[in-house]
C-alpha cells in the first residue's frame, strides 16, 4: 500500500498560519528606511486613522450578492472619516471571509488593529476587500480563480470601486497573495486600455497552474493536498466541497489529472497578451521555494514580449527591449513569504498617486537574490542567457564536460531516495574559476524501464571543498506524461532543453526495455558558484516521505491510480555517447551581476 496520505500531510499543516499569511498578508515589517531606488520618494509616516464600514452589498450583474468591507482613512483624533477622495487598493478574498475586520458589527466600526490594510488606509488610500463569491459572507456558488465568473465579478467590482464607492477618486489599484493574486491577472486580462485600473501587485503568483503548483510535471504536489479537506478550513463548506471533488478526481486518474480545458481557463500565461494588452504596470513577488517561481518568471517574460509586440511565448533574447512597467521580485522566500508593505506603497505611489520614486525609469526590473551570496542583483532578460552549458552524467559517477564513452547504463529502483538503489549520486570536478548560476535549468535524460512507466527526480548541488553539499534546486519528468509541445518549450542555441513545456493531456506509456530521451525542467535559481566548489546531480525515484507534509510545494508526492498501478520496476539511466544524458546548465561568468545590497528586500532597483 502507498505509505502517502491527506491525514498525514494535515496533521502537520500550519493552518491557522497559512490563513494568517494568505488572508491577512503577513507583510514584513524589518526594512530600513533607506536605500531607496531613484527619485526623491522615502517611505512616509501615517497622515490618518482608520474605521471600517462592514458588509457592503456589492450586486453583480448576473443578481449575485458580494460583501465587501472597506476601510477609510479617517481624522486621527476623532476617528471620523475624513474629508476628500483617496484612490482604492482593491483585494478579492476567499480566506477567512467570516473573520474580516468589522464583519461581526454589521455598521461602521472604530479604527481597526488590522495591520496589513491600516499601513495603506493610514496613508491616504481606501482599502476594499471583497468575499470572492461562494465564500465567506457573499452569495453565489464557488469557483476557482480563472477566466470564468470570478473574473467578471473582478470587472465589475473594478468599475464599482471606480464609478460608485463613496470616496474613490477614481482609480484603482488591485493588490493581494496567492489566490487574491491570481484573481488580479485574470481581472486584468478582461480590462480595456485606460481602465480604473493603474497598478496591480500579483504577489505569490504566475503563469502556470497544472504545471507547477498542483500537478507539476505529472504526478500531484503537496499543494493539491490542500484541497482536499484545507479548503474546509481556510476557504468554507462550498470551497471545501469543490476541493475535495477535485482531489479525488485527479487522485483517481479522472479527466482533471491531464491538462485541458479545466486547467487552461486557471492558467493565467494563456491570457498572458491580454493582461499586457490592458497596459497596467505589474509587480509580481516571489521567492525561490514558491509554489510560483518559474511561473512568476515565465509570466514576466510573456508580457515584456507582449508589450513589444513580440511572440507572448518564446524566450526573451539578448538586445529584446523591456518595460519599466513590469516589474518581479524573487527573493529566499516559499509561498506568502518576504511581501514588503513600503515596497507596495512605492509601488502604488509611482502608478496611483503620480509619486517620482524612479521605478517608471528602471532598466533592469528583475531584482533576484543570489542564494548563496545573500545579495540582490538586477537584470532584465529571462532566461538570462540563451548559451548553456551541458554536464553528462558518466557511469562512474562523474558529472562532466565531455560526453561520455559506451557503457550499458546504471540501474535505480522505484523507492524511496534512502531506501537501496534509490539513488544515483554524479559529481564534477571543482570549478576552477567559479560561476553564476542563472536562470531555468534543462535536463535530457536517457533511460529505460522494466515496465511501461517511470520517474525519475533530478536534484542539482552546490559542493564546497570540505564535501558539503547544499541543495540549489530540484525537478522531474514522468515517463508516460513526458511528450513536449514544442511550440512552447525553449531550447539554447545549440539546441539543448532549457524549460521544456509538457502537453500532459494523457498518458503515452512506454515499451518496457525501448531507450527513451527524457526532456524536463529543474526549477530556476540565481546562486553563486564560488571558485572551488563542485556541482552534483543526485538523481532518484520518489520523494522522501518527510518532505510530502504541507500545504503548499511543488514536489511529486501523491502518485494517481494510474501512476501507482505503471511506476514500479527498475530503470536505467545511459551514459553513451549516442545517449549523452546531462543537465544543461545556465553557467555565467563568476560575478557577471553587480551585486545591489543584502537586506530582506531589493533597495536598489537598478
Amino acid at each position: 500500500m502507498w505509505p502517502w496520505s491527506w491525514s498525514g500531510a494535515l496533521e502537520h499543516a500550519d493552518i491557522p498560519n497559512l490563513i494568517r499569511q494568505v488572508a491577512v498578508m503577513d507583510l514584513d515589517m524589518t526594512l530600513e528606511q533607506s536605500g531607496w531606488p531613484g527619485g526623491k520618494w522615502r517611505p512616509y509616516p501615517a497622515a490618518y486613522g482608520a474605521t471600517v464600514v462592514a458588509n457592503v452589498p456589492v450586486v453583480m450583474s448576473d443578481g449575485v450578492t458580494l460583501i465587501a468591507d472597506i476601510e477609510y482613512p479617517a481624522d486621527p483624533h476623532t476617528g471620523e472619516r475624513a474629508p476628500g477622495r483617496f484612490p482604492v487598493l482593491l483585494t478579492q478574498n476567499p480566506y477567512g471571509g467570516e473573520n474580516v475586520v468589522g464583519a461581526v458589527t454589521g455598521e461602521a466600526a472604530g479604527p481597526t488593529t488590522n495591520p496589513g490594510h491600516d499601513y495603506f488606509v493610514t496613508r491616504g488610500y481606501i482599502f476594499v476587500t471583497v468575499c470572492v463569491r461562494g465564500t465567506g459572507r457573499s452569495g453565489g456558488d464557488f469557483e476557482f480563480f480563472g477566466a470564468g465568473r470570478v473574473a467578471e465579478d473582478g470587472k465589475e467590482v473594478v468599475y464599482w470601486a471606480a464609478q460608485t464607492l463613496d470616496g474613490s477618486n477614481g482609480d484603482v489599484g488591485l493588490t493581494g497573495l496567492s489566490f487574491l493574486g491570481m484573481t488580479q491577472l485574470f481581472t486584468a486580462a478582461l480590462l480595456p486600455k485606460g481602465s480604473p485600473v493603474k497598478a496591480i501587485a500579483p504577489f505569490g503568483s504566475g503563469a502556470e497552474t497544472y504545471r507547477e503548483d498542483i500537478m507539476g510535471q505529472g504526478m500531484p504536489t503537496q499543494t493539491l493536498s490542500l484541497r482536499a479537506e484545507g479548503f474546509y478550513q481556510i476557504i468554507g463548506q462550498k470551497g471545501g466541497d469543490w476541493g475535495a471533488a477535485l482531489y479525488k478526481d485527479i487522485i483517481s486518474g479522472g479527466p482533471r489529472a491531464y491538462s485541458g480545458d479545466f486547467w487552461l481557463k486557471q492558467t493565467p500565461g494563456a491570457f498572458a497578451a491580454d493582461i499586457a494588452a490592458s497596459g497596467i504596470p505589474i509587480l509580481l513577488w516571489s521567492g525561490w521555494a514558491d509554489i510560483f517561481n518559474l511561473g512568476a518568471q515565465e509570466l514576466y517574460a510573456y508580457v515584456q514580449n507582449a508589450h513589444f509586440g513580440r511572440p507572448v511565448y518564446r524566450p526573451m533574447q539578448a538586445g529584446d527591449k523591456v518595460s519599466a512597467r513590469y516589474h518581479i521580485v524573487m527573493g529566499p522566500w516559499e509561498h506568502g513569504g518576504g511581501v514588503d508593505q513600503d515596497l507596495m506603497l512605492l509601488w502604488f505611489d509611482t502608478w496611483l498617486k503620480g509619486q517620482d520614486t524612479g521605478i517608471a525609469e528602471t532598466v533592469s526590473p528583475m531584482h533576484l537574490f543570489d542564494a548563496v551570496t545573500q545579495e540582490w542583483i538586477n537584470t532584465d532578460l529571462f532566461p538570462m542567457t540563451t548559451n548553456y552549458t551541458p554536464h553528462y552524467l558518466a557511469a562512474d559517477g562523474r558529472l562532466s564536460l565531455e560526453l561520455p564513452a559506451l557503457d550499458s547504463g546504471v540501474s535505480i529502483e522505484w523507492t524511496q531516495p534512502d531506501a537501496d538503489g534509490g539513488r544515483l549520486v554524479y559529481t564534477s570536478d571543482p570549478l576552477p574559476d567559479g560561476a553564476t548560476l542563472a536562470g531555468p535549468i534543462g535536463a535530457r535524460l536517457y533511460a529505460r524501464s522494466s515496465g511501461t512507466n517511470l520517474q525519475l527526480i533530478a536534484s542539482l548541488f552546490d559542493v564546497a571543498p570540505n564535501g558539503s553539499a547544499t541543495k540549489l534546486t530540484t525537478g522531474y519528468v514522468i515517463g508516460s506524461l513526458a511528450e513536449q509541445d514544442e511550440q512552447r518549450a525553449w531550447y539554447d542555441g545549440q539546441g539543448l532543453p532549457i524549460r521544456t513545456y509538457g502537453r500532459f493531456d494523457k498518458d503515452r506509456y512506454l515499451k518496457s526495455g525501448e531507450v527513451r530521451a527524457f526532456d524536463f525542467w529543474l526549477s530556476p535559481r540565481v546562486a553563486t558558484i564560488h571558485p572551488g566548489h563542485a556541482l552534483r546531480v543526485v538523481l532518484t525515484t520518489q520523494t522522501l516521505l518527510a518532505d510530502t507534509v504541507g500545504l503548499a510545494g511543488v514536489d511529486p508526492c501523491f502518485p494517481t491510480a494510474p501512476q501507482l498501478e505503471t511506476l514500479p520496476g527498475t530503470y536505467q539511466i545511459l551514459h553513451a555517447r549516442q545517449t549523452p544524458s546531462a543537465i544543461n546548465l545556465p553557467l555565467l561568468p563568476l560575478n557577471i551581476f553587480k551585486a545591489a545590497g543584502g537586506g530582506s528586500i531589493p533597495r536598489d532597483w537598478g
